[in-house]
């Protein structure tokens, strides 16, 4: 079997892997972007892109963002719509004092269509080679080299980056990373069509129904009448449930009183399909003697929102300047790399505990109920929760329960 070799193999081309190649576009490093999936793919998500996706999208070569504003189809989003456990609505805009000149803070693309943007643009602004359909059996260990041996050939490689997903075949091998049921969500996803009275500016929906706490249902509209349905739950609480995820959601949209009128004669289009969310933060360590983790492999999805997306692109830009500085320096040992872990709980660490807690509280219905409340009835507490997505230090306060008792008494 042939060996081709490189300085470096991507393993996975979704949001976190594609936004590392792109980043070293203008490297002089050998790379090959691997995937076990054929190019581009359906992925099983929410599909909605925010702000933070947006702005690492403006950093990428190649007129990027201006080629992304043109991708079609994709809806732009302008806000968040809250269904507290009672029913009561909170609309929180992603902006304020919107203008006509205001770009859109965000938008609703299925992954298929994203992720094979993303993957075009490797393939233009670099040139580095990109397999689809290549499936790592094993990952050995030869002297200072890596062999990622597959079905029909072999690669050879100094470093690897696992942008590989949950289920990181990188970090199980070189890690010993298992899946942390106390930090994983599970989830179903549909799409639909005919879905009555979705927001005119196609506000995504989070509804935080009592029996899914501090999980929530989802309707993110999108282009062309489509709707992207699905729910969450933390693993540990659906343990215990007695029906599947797939049944819970049909059962949710036909019979419950805020939403089976919505549903009538909606029309669901393919399947139900699921899919798991590590979520951050997670203590394990996601760099090692000549590794990286980005994305989903490395638990960055948002505990309380369940976006991943952002998350796994700002992983790719730190990751490809961690692997500058590791080739410049002909270092790729774990104590070199581990500057890497230290850089993403210094850009995310805080966001995502913060995030975490907030979590937590959700698991309240009565406390949500009351926040909704007090936000609807209190124009600047209303701003405040704009302003969370904006601003880390508004974020914190949510987490603090001094907030909550000055909701309460205030």
């Amino acid at each position: 079997m042939s060996v081709n070799e490189f300085d470096l193999i991507i393993v996975g081309a979704g949001p976190a892997g594609c936004t590392t190649a792109l980043n070293l576009a203008g490297s002089s490093l050998k790379v090959a972007i691997v995937d076990k999936a054929e190019l581009p793919a359906e992925k099983v998500c929410g599909d909605a892109l925010s702000g933070t996706a947006l702005n690492v999208i403006k950093r990428l070569p190649g007129n990027c963002f201006e080629e992304f504003l043109e991708l079609e189809p994709k809806t732009p989003s302008w806000g968040i719509r809250f269904a507290a456990p009672n029913g009561e609505l909170l609309d929180v805009p992603f902006v304020l004092d919107k203008t006509p000149e205001t770009p859109p803070p965000g938008y609703i693309c299925k992954r298929k269509i994203f992720d094979g943007f993303l993957q075009q643009k490797v393939k233009e602004v670099t040139p580095f080679s990109m397999t689809g359909k290549f499936q790592v059996k094993q990952i050995l260990r030869e002297k200072e080299f890596f062999i990622l041996k597959g079905e029909k050939e072999d690669l050879r490689c100094r470093m690897i980056i696992g942008a590989d997903g949950v289920h990181s075949t990188v970090g199980k091998i070189l890690a010993g990373h298992s899946l942390n049921h106390k930090q994983y969500s599970l989830g179903v996803r549909a799409y639909f069509t005919g879905i009555r009275d979705l927001h005119p500016q196609n506000f995504i929906e989070l509804h935080f129904l009592e029996d899914l706490l501090p999980g929530y249902l989802w309707i993110f509209p999108m282009a062309n009448g489509l709707a992207n349905v699905g729910l969450g739950i933390l693993f540990e609480k659906m343990k215990a449930a007695p029906d599947s995820l797939s049944a819970m959601l049909q059962q949710i949209i036909l019979s419950h009183p805020s939403l089976s009128a919505r549903f009538k004669g909606a029309g669901m289009t393919g399947k139900i399909e699921a899919h798991g969310l590590p979520l951050g933060p997670d203590s394990k360590a996601i760099s090692g003697d000549g590794f990286v983790l980005a994305g989903d492999a490395a638990s960055l999805v948002d505990p309380f929102t369940g976006e991943g997306i952002g998350n796994a692109m700002v992983s790719g830009e730190i990751a490809a300047g961690m692997i500058m500085e590791a080739f410049a320096a002909n270092d790729v040992s774990a104590g070199f790399l581990r500057q890497y872990d230290e850089r993403m709980r210094k850009r995310l660490g805080r966001e995502l505990k913060t995030s975490h807690r907030i979590q937590e509280l959700c698991s309240h219905p009565s406390l949500f109920n009351l926040v909704v409340k007090k936000a609807n009835r209190n124009i600047e507490m209303k701003e405040m929760f704009t302003k969370m997505y904006t601003s880390q230090d508004v974020r914190d306060q949510l987490k603090s329960p001094g907030f909550y008792l000055k909701i309460l008494f205030g």
